[in-house]
C-alpha cells in the first residue's frame, strides 16, 4: 500500500514538472511581444515627453531688467524693465506646430508597432509552413529512397533504366538540399522567439485553429470598404503635411514683429514728480525688407514637398491594396484548380487500389505516392502564399496595428492582450 502511494505521488510530480516546463508559447503569446520592440519603446517615451511639455508659446520673448546709478548716489537711480515680443500670431501657430508634431509622433510609433506585429505574423507563417513541408518532404525522400533501391534490384535485368536511377538520385539531393534551407529558416524563427521567450524547455510557437484560406477571402472584401480610414500610413503623411505647414505659418509668424519692444522706465532723480519720473517706451518695426526670406521659402518648400509626399503614399497604398486584393483572388482560384484536380484524378484511391494488386509494379505505387505528396506540397506552397499576402494587405489597409488588436490567424478573431502599465515612480 505504501509503495502505492509513492508511486502516486511520484507520478503526480513528474506531471507537475512536465506541465509546468514545457508551457507553450501561442501565436498570441509572440505577436504582443512587438509592445517589447526598442524602436517601440524610444518612441513612447518621445511621445510621453512631449505631452509632459508646454505647448505654449509666450507672447514675450525675453525680460530685461536695467538699472542706472548716477554718482553712485541712492537718489540718482533708475530702474527700466524692457520686454522683447515675439511675432504677432506666433504664440497660436507654436500650438499648431506642437499639436502637430504630436500627431505624427503618435502616427510614427503607430507605424513602429504595425511593423513589429507585421514582422511576427510573416515569422508565424512561415515556421507554420517550414514544419509542414517537411512532413512532405521527409515522406518525398523515403519515397526517393525506396525508388533508389527498387532501380538498383532491377541492375542486370531488362528492367533496368539508369537514367531513371540518376534523376531520382539527382531529386533526392535537392531534397535534402531544400530541407536544409527550410530548417535553417525554422531554426532562425525559434531563436528569434527565444530572445522573448528564454525558458529553454519551452515548446517553440505552438501554430493552430488558424483561419481558412476562405475566410480570408470574406475578410479581403470587408477590408475594401474603410481601408483609407484607418491607414496609419496615410495618416503619417497627412499629419507629415500638417506639421510642415504650421512650421511654415509660425516662421511666417516670428517675422511679423510689429511691436519689437516694450520698455517702463523709473527714474528716482524724478520721484517728486510721478509723471516725471515714469516713462513708457515702444518699438515698431516698419517692414521693408525681410532678412528671413530664405528660411521662410525654404519652410514653403517642405511644406509643397511634405504634401506631395503624402499624395504619392495615398496613390501607392491605393494600387497596392488592390493589386494585393487581386493576388489573394488569384491564389485562391489556384488552389480551387489543383483541390478539384485531386479530387478528380482520385490518386489516393487508384493507390490503395494497386496496393493492394498482387504483382503491382512498385514503381508505378511510387510514382503514385510522389505525385499525391507533390500535391500536397503545392497546395502547402499556396496556402503559405495566400497568408503572406493576407497580412501584406492587412498591412496595406492599416489593419494590422488598428485598436483593438485582434490575432487576424485565428478563426474567432481573436483580441490580443494588451500588456500592463507599469506604475510610475511617485
Amino acid at each position: 500500500m505504501k509503495h502505492l502511494l509513492y508511486t502516486g505521488l511520484f507520478f503526480v510530480k513528474v506531471c507537475f514538472y512536465v506541465n509546468t516546463c514545457h508551457a507553450e508559447i501561442t501565436i498570441n503569446d509572440y505577436l504582443v511581444t512587438a509592445f517589447r520592440d526598442e524602436t517601440l519603446i524610444y518612441q513612447t517615451e518621445k511621445i510621453t515627453f512631449l505631452k509632459d511639455s508646454s505647448s505654449n508659446t509666450p507672447y514675450i520673448n525675453e525680460v530685461e531688467l536695467r538699472m542706472q546709478i548716477d554718482e553712485f548716489e541712492d537718489s540718482k537711480q533708475k530702474y527700466t524693465v524692457r520686454m522683447n515680443m515675439n511675432g504677432w500670431g506666433e504664440h497660436s501657430q507654436g500650438k499648431k506646430v506642437y499639436e502637430a508634431s504630436l500627431k505624427y509622433n503618435e502616427t510614427e510609433r503607430a507605424i513602429f508597432l504595425n511593423d513589429s506585429l507585421k514582422d511576427r505574423y510573416i515569422d508565424v507563417i512561415v515556421y507554420h509552413h517550414s514544419g509542414m513541408q517537411l512532413v512532405f518532404m521527409k515522406a518525398l525522400m523515403t519515397v526517393y529512397n525506396d525508388r533508389v533501391e527498387v532501380l538498383k534490384q532491377n541492375v542486370g535485368t531488362l528492367q533496368f533504366d539508369a537514367i531513371e536511377l540518376i534523376e531520382t538520385e539527382r531529386q533526392l539531393l535537392d531534397l535534402q538540399l531544400d530541407m536544409v534551407n527550410i530548417k535553417n529558416d525554422k531554426v532562425v524563427i525559434e531563436e528569434k522567439i527565444r530572445l522573448f521567450f528564454p525558458t529553454e524547455n519551452e515548446d517553440v510557437l505552438i501554430v493552430k485553429d488558424m483561419l481558412d484560406i476562405y475566410s480570408i477571402q470574406d475578410k479581403v472584401i470587408q477590408l475594401k470598404e474603410s481601408f483609407e480610414q484607418k491607414n496609419v500610413h496615410i495618416q503619417h503623411g497627412q499629419y507629415n503635411y500638417e506639421m510642415a505647414e504650421a512650421k511654415y505659418r509660425l516662421e511666417q509668424a516670428e517675422n511679423n514683429t510689429y511691436l519689437s519692444f516694450l520698455e517702463a522706465s523709473y527714474d528716482l532723480d524724478e520721484k517728486e514728480k510721478f509723471e516725471k519720473a515714469f516713462t513708457v517706451e515702444f518699438g515698431i518695426t516698419i517692414p521693408i525688407v525681410n532678412p528671413n526670406r530664405l528660411d521662410i521659402n525654404r519652410r514653403k518648400l517642405n511644406s509643397v514637398k511634405a504634401k506631395s509626399d503624402w499624395m504619392n503614399v495615398k496613390k501607392n497604398i491605393q494600387m497596392n491594396f488592390f493589386a494585393l486584393s487581386r493576388k489573394i483572388k488569384r491564389l485562391i482560384t489556384q488552389y480551387d484548380i489543383i483541390s478539384l484536380q485531386k479530387k478528380k484524378s482520385r490518386t489516393k484511391e487508384t493507390f490503395d487500389i494497386f496496393r493492394q494488386m498482387d504483382g503491382a509494379n512498385p514503381l508505378t505505387l511510387l510514382k503514385l505516392k510522389e505525385s499525391m505528396l507533390k500535391n500536397e506540397m503545392t497546395m502547402q506552397k499556396i496556402q503559405h502564399q495566400i497568408y503572406e499576402t493576407y497580412i501584406k494587405l492587412l498591412d496595406c489597409s492599416g489593419e494590422l496595428s488598428s485598436p483593438p488588436l485582434i490575432n487576424y490567424l485565428s478563426k474567432d478573431s481573436q483580441q490580443l492582450p494588451m500588456p500592463e502599465k507599469k506604475a510610475g515612480k511617485r
